[in-house]
């Protein structure tokens, strides 16, 4: 059986055994349009369970950006300097988590969605997979944490 590659995410426990804000941190990586909406109000799709147990949608108002990793995956990931050639490696590898929802992602992952906001062009070398694992396993800024199964 080949074992499985270790992957990644963003620990949130972490910050608040650190004394640190997650939110804060994924609040100051959403664009500048988004930014602007911040205390506004929006109406958001929310499933529920009706009387005959059948699932529906509701329209409720909630905060801007009350999961601020949904705003950051539909809009200010797509934006052009989300990650540019110049945005430090980890906070690159940061904010390509983030635009993955936090999916637990291996360093192939990692790598490959670096490689779609960055080109080849602008970093000949490519990010060794070498690099990438020593930057999320030694990391104490961002939170990053190797993602473990617990068996069932």
């Amino acid at each position: 059986m080949e074992e499985e590659k270790p992957r990644y995410y963003i620990d949130e426990r972490w910050y608040t055994e650190h004394n640190k804000s997650f939110r804060a941190m994924a609040l100051t990586r959403m664009c500048t349009s988004c930014r602007r909406k911040l205390g506004t109000e929006v109406q958001e799709r929310v499933p529920t369970v009706d009387a005959r147990g059948r699932v529906v949608f509701e329209m409720r108002s909630a905060p801007f950006a009350s999961n601020p990793m949904a705003v950051i995956r539909s809009d200010c990931s797509k934006q052009r300097d989300y990650i540019t050639p110049e945005t430090p490696l980890a906070e690159a590898i940061f904010r390509v988590l983030l635009a993955n929802s936090n999916q637990p992602t291996d360093i192939e992952g990692i790598r490959e969605q670096l490689g779609n906001y960055i080109s080849l062009a602008s970093r000949p070398h490519g990010y060794s997979p070498e690099l990438i694992r020593s930057i999320v396993e030694s990391d104490n800024v961002y939170g990053f944490k190797r993602f473990a199964m617990i068996p069932a």
